[in-house]
């Protein structure tokens, strides 16, 4: 029998990034246009695939209202503290360009419904599969998986990360960056075994100016 996916028996440390839209179904059940559904989707996938690879970001996989895409240069290289900040450029330039976004949704001929997104970011341990139905790799394991629950601790339009990419980041990072514990996470049904999430923000006033200015570059 065919395998869909084959593990390739690699297994890496990485960062991984899960943005996801707020309230899809809500916002897409009131789109009865197949044309307008089109052009919502790939406003906002295509949006966040430019500017994630811009910053050196591999995107692996979309749902339509979501985005899984990781780092390669932050593979088994904790101690990158560059990478780790274009991790954090990255999640934080898609959430500055929210406005832009929306004003092209808005010009879209009919009117396309505002969106709102969150984003999660993690560093952990993954395996590596690829799949017969596509050329890029595909990424699996807890690390993953957890990135994509804490997502809905994220205020929306805004980034949070798990207590693993906080713990090796905040001493390098913290002269950038805001990050403020905001809740914990059940990892599994013991009370005690609870994982820590924090939002980041970036300490620059300017910071959001000087994003959507880069995003008018690369898009």
């Amino acid at each position: 029998m065919a395998e869909e996916i084959r593990f390739t028996g690699n297994s890496h440390t990485c960062c991984i990034c899960f943005i996801d839209v707020v309230d899809s179904t809500k916002i897409t059940i009131e789109i009865t246009d197949p044309e307008k559904m089109k052009r919502f989707y790939s406003t906002f996938i295509n949006t966040m695939a430019v500017i994630a690879r811009k910053f050196g970001a591999n995107v692996i996989k979309n749902t339509g209202d979501s985005l899984i895409y990781y780092f390669p240069k932050t593979v088994d290289s904790p101690n990158n503290m560059s990478a780790f900040k274009n991790v954090f450029e990255c999640g934080l330039t898609m959430i500055s360009v929210n406005p832009i976004v929306n004003t092209k949704l808005q010009n879209e001929d009919g009117v396309l419904p505002n969106l709102s997104y969150r984003i999660s970011a993690d560093y952990g341990r993954v395996e590596v599969a690829t799949s017969l139905t596509s050329a890029s790799e595909d990424l699996f394991g807890s690390a993953v998986n957890l990135c994509a629950k804490i997502n809905s601790k994220a205020e929306p339009n805004g980034m949070v990360i798990g207590d693993n990419l906080y713990q090796i980041t905040r001493n390098l990072c913290d002269y950038d960056y805001n990050f403020t514990k905001i809740d914990e996470y059940p990892i599994d049904d013991n009370p005690d075994n609870q994982y820590s999430v924090y939002s980041i923000t970036s300490k620059d006033e300017r910071s959001n100016d000087k994003k959507r200015k880069l995003y008018k570059k690369i898009v």
